[in-house]
Formats: structure tokens, C-alpha cells, sequence
């Protein structure tokens, strides 16, 4: 009964300020629960009226977590009833190292919609989530663009395991999370503790976007130690990156290894009918009538990621609240102007030259001054030719007078050529859509 209400507690930790939450909810207790009413108590000194201000969201966290419609109730206990629990050395350990994002209750399975390009990731985190304690896919590693839905599965496997048995001890945290837990924990000398913790206290260990480990070295050896141990003991890791564990920066070699014991997977980008289908779901969610031709048009004008869609869907229900009018298409196309990274953004050339020349380590002069240069150099222009005409609505000859007088049709065959490379390297398509997600105005 409990740990529901503790799942309840993460869910808004998410959603309230630090001090809020710290001040009205971290201490409270569920202390009875029957259909259709679930008592807190609240512990002495805090005003009970205070949770009035809060009765909606407490309301859709406790129905989320629970699938219970009933009213949520704050009130005083008898001392003997509320006792605040006295922390174990684990329990003090796992508030001292606690991620700073806790499992949302919104990432479920039955919420994401995989289509052709997520299938294989989708199948592999439910076979996880139904049986954890396998090792069939461990680790299993999901890798892919931003926005395209790997928190979500990654969420969805801790979330359906804890429903199924609450006893398990999921642990969830971005690697940034896990990177300074182990700077925290070697400035206040309490390594050993946090070893002891994840080998002995964790039994699902989820860790969200690794590729921020780059160059992280002291970071990466401690957590494959961790990773050792985990694995050694039979407990489920899942991780996911930008990439995969061989194309990652500066990621050390024995944790590549290691990263592909299991199984690998990557989501790529949905196409139109599943951009489709997930438009149709979100506005299912939120009880919004869209009608099939602006879905349609909205699928076609939003193909980066699926966290676009799910923006197009709120700025859809923001821009007809505010005009007091039905979503029809001119809402939709104004939607579009704002959000749509299919539409071309004015951004500064030098932006695009200084990202690829950071990429591949080139002067931006080199790739500027007139002839050909190395193969190295050649190709840096081609990228950074192409990112010109993706991100901006300059001219080929306007590129081409950027890169040393050059010919309109020789910007034309960069272009190709790196689309070309795009479809048939999908290494080089990822890499392609980083640079692009590096550039800004």
C-alpha cells in the first residue's frame, strides 16, 4: 500500500518545486486505503487546508500510479500512527546519492507507439520488462536521435516492473545523474558506500543517454566496476545513447565491450503513417477532436521527432483555447511556422562552420579557401554545405560564393553526395542530424 504512494511521491516530485515538495508531501504517509477513499497522514506543524491547492494534480499522480478514481485525503494522525520512518544507513545512502528525475507515470507502453522504425526496440524493452530477472538481453542497449522516444521505453521497463512487483528495487537516473553521484560520493570519500549500493540495493539498473560519459574517464570506470558486478549477479541494465556504443566519443573500450554482450537496438525517425498514429494518440489523450486532414498535414510537416508531435499537439490546444476556436487548418499552419524543424531555420553560416569544424577537428579557414584540400577537409565542406542549405534558405550560388567562388553545381553534387551517404550509412545519418541539433542562431 505503501509503495504506491511512494510512486505517487516521485511522480510529483517531478512536477512540484524542491521546496514544496520537501515541505508538504516528502514526509507524508498513506495509512489507509479502501475503495473509493485513500487517507495520507500529514506530519504535526503542516495545515492540512494547504493540499486543497493541489487537489488536481494529486488527483491525476494517484490515478496514474494506482488506476484508483478515488478522492486523495490529508489529514492528522495519532502520533502512533504517523512515524515518520528513521532512515537505514541504505535508506540515508539512497537519499544522499537521489537522481534528480525521478520515473514519470506518463512513460508507459500503452502510450508509445512504436510503427516500423521502433518495433525492434519496443519488443526488446517489454520482453525486459516482463521478465527482469533474465538475461537474455542484458544488457540491452537502445540508442537513437533526440526526441524519438528512448526515456520513454526506458521509463515504460522500469514502470511496468514495479507494477507487476513492487518489491523490485529499480533504480533510474540519466548518466549525468550517475557522474555526479560518483563526484559527490569522492569528495565526501564515500566510494566504497556507493559500490556497496548498486552491487547489493539494485536489482533493475536503468541509465538514460551514456554518451554524456564522454571523456569521462574516472566516471566510466567506476561504473564498469558496477556494471561487472550487476551483470556477474544476474540483475538487469539497460542503458540508452545517441549512438551506438562504438561511435561514442571517447567512450573506453572495455565498456563498448561490455555494452554489447546483450542486445543492441536502435529507433530511427516514424514515418508519415506513424507520425499519424501517434498525433491521433496524443489528441486521444487529451480528449482534443482533430480532424484527419490537419493530423495528416501535421504529419507530413513534422518529421524530426516524436517530441515535436507531442509539441505540435499542446501548442494546437494553447493557440484554439487562446483564439476561442476549433483546431482547423490555419491553426495547424501557424502551429507548423513555430515548432516544424522540417522547415528551414535562419541560422548563421558561421554557426554551421564552426559546428563542423569542431566535428572534424579542421580549420574553418580550410574549409573556406579556394581548391580542394585533403580528402578530410573535402568532405567536412560537403557537410557543411549541405547543413547551409538544410538550416538556412540561402542560395546555392550564395554557398558556393561562401566557400571560395565555388559553382553552384558543385554545391549541388555535395548535396547529393551527402544524401546519398545519409541513406546508405546510417552512422552517417545520425551524425548528420547531431550537427543539426548542435546549431543554433
Amino acid at each position: 500500500m505503501q509503495v504506491e504512494w511512494e510512486r505517487c511521491l516521485n511522480y510529483l516530485h517531478g512536477m512540484l518545486s524542491d521546496t514544496v515538495f520537501k515541505t508538504y508531501f516528502a514526509q507524508t504517509k498513506l495509512v489507509s486505503q479502501t475503495p473509493g477513499h485513500a487517507v495520507i497522514a500529514v506530519p504535526p506543524g503542516l495545515d492540512v487546508k494547504v493540499y486543497a491547492a493541489y487537489k488536481d494534480l494529486i488527483r491525476l499522480a494517484w490515478k496514474d500510479v494506482s488506476h484508483d478514481e478515488a478522492p486523495v485525503e490529508f489529514e492528522f494522525q495519532p502520533q502512533d500512527v504517523y512515524q515518520p520512518q528513521v532512515s537505514s544507513s541504505d535508506n540515508s545512502f539512497r537519499e544522499f546519492i537521489k537522481p534528480s528525475v525521478p520515473l514519470s507515470g506518463s512513460f508507459r507502453f500503452e502510450n508509445f507507439v512504436p510503427g516500423d522504425k521502433a518495433q525492434l526496440a519496443f519488443n526488446a524493452a517489454l520482453a525486459v520488462a516482463r521478465n527482469p530477472d533474465g538475461t537474455q538481453y542484458n544488457p540491452l542497449f537502445i540508442y537513437g536521435s533526440s526526441g524519438l522516444g528512448k526515456t520513454h521505453l526506458l521509463q515504460s521497463i522500469g514502470n511496468y516492473i514495479l507494477e507487476e512487483d513492487p518489491t523490485k528495487r529499480v533504480i533510474y537516473l540519466t548518466s549525468e545523474d550517475f557522474s555526479q553521484q560518483y563526484m559527490k560520493c569522492l569528495q565526501e570519500k564515500r566510494i566504497t558506500e556507493m559500490s556497496d549500493f548498486y552491487r547489493n540495493e539494485v536489482d533493475i539498473l536503468l541509465i538514460d543517454d551514456i554518451q554524456n560519459w564522454t571523456g569521462k574517464y574516472e566516471t566510466q570506470n567506476e561504473f564498469f566496476l558496477i556494471f561487472n558486478a550487476l551483470h556477474q549477479a544476474g540483475k538487469q541494465i539497460v542503458l540508452t545513447s545517441d549512438a551506438p556504443a562504438a561511435e561514442v566519443k571517447n567512450l573506453s573500450d572495455r565498456l563498448v565491450s561490455r555494452f554489447s554482450w546483450g542486445l543492441t537496438v536502435d529507433i530511427q525517425p516514424p514515418d508519415v503513417e506513424t507520425r499519424e498514429a501517434i498525433l491521433h494518440k496524443k489528441a486521444e489523450e487529451r480528449h482534443l477532436e482533430i480532424s484527419d486532414e490537419v493530423i495528416r498535414y501535421l504529419a507530413e510537416n513534422i518529421a524530426s521527432n516524436v517530441r515535436c508531435l507531442e509539441s505540435a499537439i499542446i501548442k494546437l490546444t494553447l493557440q484554439s483555447s487562446l483564439m476561442s476556436h476549433d483546431i482547423d487548418m490555419n491553426i495547424a499552419q501557424k502551429v507548423v511556422t513555430e515548432i516544424a524543424p522540417t522547415l528551414r531555420r535562419r541560422v548563421s553560416l558561421d554557426a554551421v562552420l564552426h559546428a563542423v569544424s569542431q566535428h572534424y577537428e579542421v580549420p574553418e579557414t580550410k574549409l573556406i579557401e579556394p581548391g580542394r584540400g585533403t580528402k578530410e577537409i573535402s568532405k567536412a565542406r560537403q557537410v557543411a554545405m549541405f547543413l547551409m542549405r538544410e538550416l538556412s534558405p540561402i542560395s546555392l550560388q550564395s554557398i558556393g560564393s561562401r566557400f571560395g567562388g565555388k559553382d553552384h553545381s558543385t554545391v549541388v553534387h555535395a548535396i547529393k553526395s551527402v544524401k546519398k551517404e545519409m541513406e546508405t550509412d546510417p552512422s552517417f545519418a545520425r551524425l548528420i542530424e547531431s550537427l543539426k541539433n548542435t546549431i543554433h542562431d
